[in-house]
């Protein structure tokens, strides 16, 4: 798979307004900064943005976001009450939550757990998990449900089928910013669904 492929797999739920934020760790040696300066410079006009952050000299972590929904996925007043609690500059907006999460991914030994907010997932899942490391989760998939298991699993079929949309189109020569921009009406159309 090449680290454009990638991408397109990994990064598909929030590549297409369907999640916040996704997570990809990529080899260093796969990694190229010249095609995330190009990717982002087609990206930049929806909103959406991926930055990269050294986790070791071995792989490089790649925070691929949506800024109307990372916006959305911090800003009630629990998660905003949970970040500052973390000791996260809310009161200086979401460029500055978003600088320090890098900033924690890059350099502290333990993984933040409070990424998962930052991913979608559920604040009650995130704060669980935290607690007890998914020992007493009700279900285990892309994250640990403590809460709504019909839910969480919803989200994850459609995350998933997103991604492999999204991948055979790119395999089928479709350029990455058009399946990002008109991911829904292709889906629909290519399915046979009819908007509602």
């Amino acid at each position: 798979m090449s680290f454009e492929q990638m991408i397109v797999y990994f990064g598909a739920p929030a590549l297409c307004g369907l999640k916040s934020a996704n997570l990809l760790s990529v080899k260093s040696n796969q990694f190229s900064s010249e095609k995330i300066i190009e990717l982002n410079g087609k990206l930049a006009s929806l909103g959406k943005r991926i930055v990269a952050v050294s986790r070791s000299s071995a792989n490089v972590l790649l925070f691929i976001y949506d800024k109307s929904l990372l916006y959305k996925a911090l800003c009630g007043k629990a998660q905003m009450l949970y970040l500052m609690r973390k000791s996260y500059p809310v009161s200086k907006g979401l460029d500055a939550i978003v600088k320090e999460l890098l900033f924690r991914m890059s350099w502290q030994m333990r993984f933040p757990h409070e990424v998962g907010l930052f991913l979608g997932y559920p604040l009650e899942d995130v704060v669980l998990f935290e607690k007890d490391g998914g020992r007493s989760s009700k279900f285990s998939g892309m994250w640990q449900v403590y809460g709504n298991v019909e839910e969480a699993r919803r989200k994850m079929m459609q995350y998933r089928q997103c991604s492999l949309a999204c991948s055979h189109y790119f395999d089928m020569g479709m350029e990455f910013s058009h399946i990002t921009k008109h991911y829904k009406e292709i889906s629909k159309k290519i399915s046979g669904m009819e908007e509602r």
